[in-house]
Parts: C-alpha cells; structure tokens; sequence
C-alpha cells in the first residue's frame, strides 16, 4: 500500500470511529450527575428525578452527587474540570452559572468551560414572611420595610433569592441588610422565629414551611400565578412593575464532550421532559416542564445574565468574601 492510500486509509478510519455510531454505545458505564445544593430539598428531588429516567432510559446506573457549597460553585467547578466525555454532567440551577459571575471571586470556572444540553424544568420563587406575621400582603411589607428602613433584614441562601429581593428593594426604594444562608431551610427556621423580615423562597421547597405555618407566602416572582398556589398573586399583580425571575433547571457538560453525545442526551433528557409522568411529577413538585435544546438554553442563560449585569452595574448585588 503506497504512502498516501494508507494516510488515506487511516483518516477514514478516525472519521468513522468519531462519526454518530459512537453514541449507540452511550452510556456503557454509570453517569454522574453533579448537583451544588444539599441532598432533600427541591431542586434535588428534581434533579433524583431525571436521573432515575434517564437510567431507566438508558438501562445504565445514574448517580446523583451533591456538593453543596459557595452556591453552587463546588459542583460546578467539578464538573468544569471534568472528563468530557459525557459521564460527568451538571444539574444546574439558573445561579452558577449566570449570577454568581457577579457574585464570586475565584470561581475556578467560566461559562466557555461548558457546553448546554437542555432546559428541564423552570419554577418560581416566592415572597415569604414569617407565619406568624401580621403581614398578609406585599403592599402592608412594604410599608413595614419602609418604616424599619436599614435596619429590615432579609434572607438570601441563592442567587435567585438575593437578585430577587434586592429587585423588589429598589423598586421600593428601602436599603435593607442581606443575610447569607447555604440553605432555604434554615433562612425559613430564622423567618418564622422573627430574625428575618423577609426573603425569596424556591417554589420547589416552600410547600412544606407554608404547610407548617413557618412562612405565609405573599407572591410569586413569575409572570404567571403557579399550580402550587393558584390564589397567591404575582409580584406584578402586587404592584412591582415588570418583575420577572423564573428560575430554570437544565443539564449542562464539560466543554468537548463529543457532539453525538451531546446529541443523545438532549433527545433522551427531552423525551423524558415531555412525558405525562414527568408533567405530572412537576405540577407536584410546584414546578413545570422546560423542554429545550441547547439554543434554548444559552439564550435562557444569556436573559438571565443580563438581569444580574443591571443590577451589578447599580451597585446592587454585594460581592461574597469566596
């Protein structure tokens, strides 16, 4: 064979080797999903969710990792660093990787560091007061923040509840002090015991606390009322003008990971999206089918970052000490 038939014989061989038909034997081993936020709460249940049907999917192990943590910079960091070959992934909230540009120093990752998959599912946030408030609407916390002025408090355990309130303060006028919590759990325990006057919960989660009669929920951040909580108004619908922050959750991998992969996921996690079972189990879980593909995705992260850029750019989100 002369020279030139066998650097052609080679380069088609690697073509064929790297074509589509690599992805039938995808995943051949388990899959690792990544998640930066504790085991039990909303987002985690969600994230068990996909990955229970993508196993069943897939006939192959997907197990769930938290690494809760700087919100949500540990995991995300780890699945940056990653082997891109499609058995590390990352269930992402909408924070990592849009707010907490504008909210870290030294995250140890970049939004180039990853490619999108697919939207899941998106829900809201939701104004909380403590349960034993004699606040029953936005209007009457208002009044209330404005009479306390510096000395209100308000808790903010995510990006998204952090952004959320410090939207509602400036629409409002009042510069209230922000308490960092690694969970809405605890930000609730602190709420109902008097310690906070305020904060944006994951609609995800509140269910529970407001059940409880830890938190009284006031109105939600979407731009439409949620399944969850049909007679809780909007923010819009409570008099903050244009209010709109809808928390997303999606599946993003390391940058590199091969396209026919990428491909496979997107159409199997998609799949999953659109089944009755999985409409069903998010109306539960107070949230809603996102079924997307990675344009979806990147534009969603692209509205969403810009939201976090105004507010930067007006001084109104404080940089964490990590």
């Amino acid at each position: 064979m002369t020279s030139w038939l066998r650097r052609l014989f080679v380069c088609a061989f690697f073509v064929v080797a790297s074509s589509p038909m690599m992805a039938q034997d995808y995943p051949s081993k388990p899959v690792r999903i990544l998640i930066g936020l504790p085991a039990g709460g909303g987002a985690d249940l969600l994230c068990r969710y996909f990955a229970d049907q993508l196993a069943k999917a897939t006939n192959q192990t997907v197990v769930v990792e938290n690494r809760p943590g700087a919100g949500g910079n540990l995991a995300t960091q780890a699945v940056a660093s990653a082997k891109p070959d499609g058995y590390t992934l990352l269930f992402s909230t909408s924070n990592p990787l849009t707010g907490n540009f504008y909210l870290y120093k030294n995250l140890g990752f970049k939004l180039s560091d990853f490619v999108p998959i697919t939207t899941l599912a998106r829900a809201a946030f939701v104004l909380v007061v403590s349960g034993k408030s004699d606040i029953h609407s936005v209007a009457e916390l208002t009044k209330s923040l404005k009479e306390k002025g510096t000395r209100a408090r308000y808790g903010a355990p995510t990006s998204i509840s952090l952004a959320s309130a410090e939207i509602y303060l400036d629409a409002i006028g009042v510069n209230a002090q922000r308490v960092p919590y690694k969970a809405s759990a605890m930000a609730a325990t602190e709420l109902a015991a008097g310690d906070l006057d305020f904060f944006f919960m994951d609609s995800t989660g509140v269910k529970g606390p407001a059940e409880r009669g830890q938190v009284r929920m006031l109105a939600v951040t979407s731009p439409q009322r949620i399944s969850l909580a049909p007679d809780v108004p909007t923010m819009q619908e409570q008099g903050v003008a244009d209010f709109d922050m809808t928390p997303w959750f999606a599946i993003f991998a390391p940058v590199g990971t091969p396209q026919d992969i990428r491909d496979k996921l997107e159409g199997l996690l998609n799949a999953i999206v659109k089944t009755p079972e999985t409409e069903a189990f998010l109306r539960n879980a107070a949230a809603d089918p996102y079924p997307g593909n990675p344009d979806v995705l990147m534009a969603t992260v692209r509205s969403q970052t810009d939201k976090y850029r105004k507010l930067s750019e007006g001084g109104k989100l404080p940089l964490a000490a990590e």
